[in-house]
């Protein structure tokens, strides 16, 4: 027996034991419907759409007055169109209302997480082990359309995060026993990189995940480093967290000899959409309604409503993103519908004075490491690199924020940096604007990239 059948056939299915999870379970269904017809996947949704409707009107808080409130009542729900009747849940709402959205019988195990404020702002949520099981099934299905499965050799370049030490320690060792080699994503130095390089060179993985900005500067190194070296055969590059630009995916391709694969999810819903083949983005449909509605006159934006997490229910929920649901049919064979985005979340590089380069990804980390160290977070912030050594915090003064917790922020980020040698200033203004795509960009360089 190779590691590889050990992993899918043993520790794997031993490990969702334990956690009580059923993805191999769930993704021999997705296998399956994923050649639904258009009506029969819409049926499975509203089937799943009404159980939820009626569960969160008997079993959540907010949900219960929100329904009475509006004269509403989850048995009109009968079509995808009638889910326009529901209210949106924003970003201020689950802050506000936290715990007003979270069921009062629910006995299963539950996992609270933190975004990663890619937004500007950060948000508590919890999930349940039948929302990770859903979850991770649609994921693991959009990598076997690349021949890749559960055991497979995977490098992985991906955060440590800085604010949990445990987890700095115990994700390298989990990675390994799933096959996986795991290096940092958030240092991209030219001393990393030919460290990373030398690593993927030996390991000969089956497929590469990460940042899609981490791994573009992987595939620009090797590039310019070891052009004349061979690599062993890989069967795809799956990244993550931001779109890739058009030169960027050439480059990638190129030099990996493999597709490029991009994910799309949030934190609070989950990974749900994923690029076939044929470059089309299926999204997961059998775990998520997504609708595209132009709001206030605005051009059209996703809204999602996640049909797993009963615990803690996103019912028509706004994540900022703009886009729009395509009716062509694939190539690729696959059904499920698709996805078309108007603007991509997209990240700049960090450059520093000593010439090192880090993915801006990190700076996602910042909001999970303040309430880590039981500081108030910035509400609301930018990041603002104006030269190589002056960064500026810009935050919104609605929010108050104290001295103390403005030095821990400080603290924070020289640390990720690695560096004492920049000098960080804080702006207070009444409302940071959005780009004209309708995007918020949490970080934003105004130094040439080409430095």
């Amino acid at each position: 027996m190779n590691y590889r059948h050990f992993v899918n056939k043993i520790y794997f299915p031993v490990t969702q034991k334990i956690k009580s999870e059923k993805i191999c379970k769930y993704l021999q269904f997705l296998e399956h419907s994923q050649y639904f017809t258009a009506v029969e996947i819409q049926e499975y949704q509203i089937n799943k759409l009404q159980n939820l409707l009626n569960y969160a009107n008997e079993n959540v808080p907010y949900y219960q007055n929100l329904f009475r409130t509006n004269h509403l009542n989850p048995a009109d729900i009968t079509t995808l169109s009638n889910l326009g009747k529901i209210p949106f849940l924003s970003k201020n709402i689950i802050t506000t209302q936290k715990e007003q959205l979270h069921s009062r019988i629910f006995q299963e195990k539950i996992y609270h997480g933190t975004t990663s404020g890619s937004t500007g702002t950060a948000l508590n949520f919890v999930v349940t082990s039948e929302y990770n099981s859903w979850d991770w099934a649609s994921r693991w299905r959009g990598r076997r359309w690349y021949g890749v499965d559960i055991g497979d050799r995977e490098f992985a370049i991906w955060g440590r995060p800085v604010y949990n030490k445990l987890s700095r320690f115990t994700d390298p060792i989990k990675a390994i026993f799933r096959n996986t080699i795991l290096v940092d994503g958030f240092n991209v130095s030219d001393e990393s990189l030919d460290k990373y390089c030398r690593l993927l060179f030996h390991f000969k993985p089956d497929y590469i995940y990460g940042y899609s900005v981490s791994v573009f500067q992987l595939a620009d190194y090797v590039r310019k480093r070891f052009s004349g070296r061979k690599m062993a055969r890989l069967k795809a590059i799956f990244v993550t967290a931001e779109m890739l630009y058009p030169y960027q995916r050439q480059i990638i391709e190129e030099v990996f000899n493999a597709p490029v694969s991009n994910e799309y999810g949030c934190s609070e819903v989950g990974g749900f959409a994923y690029e076939c083949k044929s470059g089309n983005w299926h999204y997961s449909a059998e775990n998520v309604v997504v609708e595209s509605v132009s709001i206030d006159g605005g051009p059209p934006e996703f809204v999602l409503t996640s049909l797993t997490n009963y615990y803690m229910p996103f019912i028509r929920y706004r994540i900022g993103d703009l886009g729009e649901i395509s009716n062509e049919k694939c190539n690729c064979g696959v059904k499920l519908p698709i996805l078309k985005f108007n603007a991509g979340k997209t990240t700049d590089v960090i450059i520093l004075k000593n010439g090192k380069k880090i993915t801006s990804e990190i700076f996602l980390y910042l909001t999970r490491a303040m309430v880590e160290n039981d500081f108030q977070p910035f509400k609301k912030f930018r990041i603002v690199q104006k030269d190589l050594a002056t960064f500026t915090i810009i935050y919104e003064e609605d929010h108050y924020i104290s001295d103390s917790a403005k030095e821990k922020f400080k603290h924070l980020f020289l640390k990720l940096l690695k560096t004492e040698n920049v000098a960080i200033h804080f702006e207070k203004v009444i409302e940071i604007p959005k780009e004209k795509s309708g995007k918020f960009r949490y970080f934003i360089s105004e130094i040439s990239q080409s430095k």
